[in-house]
């Protein structure tokens, strides 16, 4: 089995679409196989997140195959990116762990690949 952290950076316009896409596929592809997934969002990628809940997006069905392995987003991106108050009343939990951030390291300490996107 194998241990894997996926963190997703990317806003889903342009290029960033496909890697999101990918990044969710990726983490369904490991699930079934039966590893250890974790998926944070980050960054940029917090407006993603906020993106593929809406059951409206086209990625909404991808996301939905990969839900059960979320983590949670960057607090401190969440903020910054103008999405902190969409996505805790979806109940999305909050990573703070690193001085309001994510914490990578904290995903290395658990013995995880981190694969980002």
């Amino acid at each position: 089995m194998t241990k894997v952290a996926i963190v997703i950076y990317s806003k889903l316009e342009g290029a960033g679409k496909s890697a999101v896409y990918r990044a969710l596929m990726f983490a369904d592809e490991l699930m079934r196989g039966g590893d250890d997934v974790t998926i944070v969002f980050d960054g940029a990628g917090s407006t993603a997140l906020a993106d593929v809940l809406d059951p409206a997006n086209s990625l909404h069905r991808t996301w939905l195959k990969a839900a059960s392995a979320l983590r949670g987003v960057c607090a401190y991106c969440a903020k910054s990116y103008g999405v902190h108050e969409a996505l805790t009343s979806a109940g999305i939990p909050m990573l703070t762990e690193d001085k309001g951030h994510a914490s990578l390291r904290g995903l290395l300490l658990e013995g995880r690949q981190i694969i980002t996107f």
